[in-house]
């Protein structure tokens, strides 16, 4: 993978939890610039057949709050916008960000304000399997002028400050597949319907831990689920060391879900989200019995 912007940028192995400020308030009356960091990460993908997920992207804005707009309409001219990226286009494999890793995207600095929603602009996707068979998938016409993705709560840039927003591609409900994921050869092709979401990091948590059978013995790619409200916010694949993580969470109320095919589902419940702190919880799972 390559740098997207320079200006001080990598790839990162392991989220790095920068210095943020994502109140809600406004400091653009305090003049100057602050620092926002742009991130990439994914929820999982059925990877047993699939070797790559891979979109382009060739620019990326992000929109300043417009206290005197009053429709829609208005919040979205064109002026409102700050381009933090435009250029060569840019290919990433969304199945290398996975349980907490992300791509560092970009780190610019920008006018102190409010922002509340970023356009990317996705010009390919595709998918690679592991027998060698690629997907060429279209991307859908209404994202021609940029996938929109709300931060909520608005992030907030203050004069001095770095800010870090965590942008979650969620993979298994952005490549559709189509046919059998399960059987060999049986899959027929992929439908790009892209879904992401935009966090905040001051807000936001973690989630790790193990799952594993008989307390030592780690599962390979069981379906890690964290739902609120009925509703799936993210999820993982544990990894061969039976570890997973979720990252970019709001601190909240949750349940864990685990899923492996073989072994009897798992829910924990509640599960407690703090912002900027790292919850464990620890899968035991138990083989069905045949």
């Amino acid at each position: 993978m390559r740098n997207l912007v320079k200006n001080g940028m990598m790839f990162l192995a392991a989220i790095t939890l920068l210095a943020t400020s994502c109140d809600q308030i406004n400091d653009s009356e305090n003049g100057g610039k602050g620092t926002v960091v742009l991130s990439l990460t994914d929820a999982p993908f059925p990877v047993s057949l699939v070797d790559q997920a891979n979109v382009t992207i060739d620019k990326i804005e992000i929109r300043m709050m417009a206290a005197e707009a009053t429709t829609e309409e208005e919040a979205d001219k064109p002026a409102q916008y700050v381009v933090l990226f435009e250029g060569s286009e840019k290919t990433f494999n969304l199945l290398d960000l996975q349980n907490g890793v992300t791509a560092e995207l970009l780190s610019m600095d920008i006018e102190a304000g409010s922002y509340d929603l970023i356009r990317m602009h996705v010009t390919e996707a595709g998918v690679v399997l592991k027998d060698g068979n690629e997907f060429d998938l279209k991307v859908p016409g209404g994202t021609s002028s940029g996938l929109k993705i709300k931060i909520s709560p608005a992030l907030v840039i203050e004069s001095g400050v770095e800010s870090e927003v965590v942008l979650d591609f969620d993979v298994s409900k952005s490549f559709v597949a189509q046919g059998n994921i399960k059987a060999k050869n049986g899959i027929k092709g992929f439908i790009f319907k892209p879904v992401l979401r935009a966090v905040c990091q001051k807000y936001s948590g973690i989630v790790a831990g193990k799952v594993f059978e008989n307390a030592t013995t780690p599962l390979l790619e069981a379906h890690v689920q964290i739902i609120a409200a009925d509703t799936v916010l993210s999820s993982a694949l544990t990894d061969a060391s039976g570890n997973y993580q979720m990252i970019g969470l709001p601190a909240g109320t949750y349940k864990v879900v685990c899923e492996k095919e073989g072994y009897t589902k798992v829910t924990v419940d509640p599960v407690i989200v703090k912002a900027r702190e790292k919850t464990v919880v620890d899968v035991p799972m138990i083989k069905t019995t045949p």
